[in-house]
Parts: structure tokens; sequence; C-alpha cells
């Protein structure tokens, strides 16, 4: 299921992010058995693209152009750059999943 830009300009979407995101949760999940309160995020390669699948689609035939994500690629994708199984991304409040997929956008929109 793909989700839209949510209001985000391209450009917002694309600002530049630090190589390592941490997120601060809502509610603590189970990460390879602990309880936290923060997942971190490294820097995703072309090779987490290769396993997962490209997450983020980019519409430039709409107007605005739109940004929308390919959810079960996401969770893949987050689950696998925060170094924890998909189920952690899984049991995350949606507000937090949003705030993790917004933040990781950038790092797959092209230059154009």
């Amino acid at each position: 299921m793909a989700e839209e830009n949510n209001g985000k300009t391209i450009e917002e979407v694309k600002k530049p992010i630090s190589t390592d995101l941490i997120i601060a949760l809502r509610k603590p999940v189970i990460a390879n058995g602990d309880e936290v309160n923060e997942l971190k995020f490294r820097e995703p390669s072309g090779a987490d693209i290769e396993a997962c699948g490209n997450p983020v689609i980019l519409d430039m035939g709409a107007e605005p152009p739109k940004v929308n994500f390919e959810s079960r690629s996401m969770t893949q994708m987050m689950a696998r750059l925060a170094a924890v199984p998909p189920s952690t991304i899984r049991q995350m409040h949606p507000r937090d999943w949003n705030t993790a997929a917004w933040n990781l956008a950038g790092f797959f929109m092209p230059n154009l």
C-alpha cells in the first residue's frame, strides 16, 4: 500500500539528513529481545535497495509531484537499517513508523 507526501514538497522530502537517524518512540517496542524507547537507523546502501526494493516511489506525472511509500518495502528497509527484525518495525506506533519513513525518504530521492 502506498502512502502519499503528507503535504510535503519534493524539496522538503529531499532535505539533507544525517547518516544516522535516531527516532524516539511514543511507545516502547521489543527489539532483539529488549524493550527499547528509540531506534537508530544507519544510512542505506545500494545493497539495501537490492535486498528490500526501493521503498520510495516518485510520481513526476502528478502536479505537484508526489512521493509515495511502498509500505512493505519500507518496513523491510527500516528493519534492515535498524538491525532489528521486521516484527519490531510492525510494533511501532503509526506516527513513529511515518516519522522514520519520512526521515529516511530523502536517501531514496534522485538528484533531478
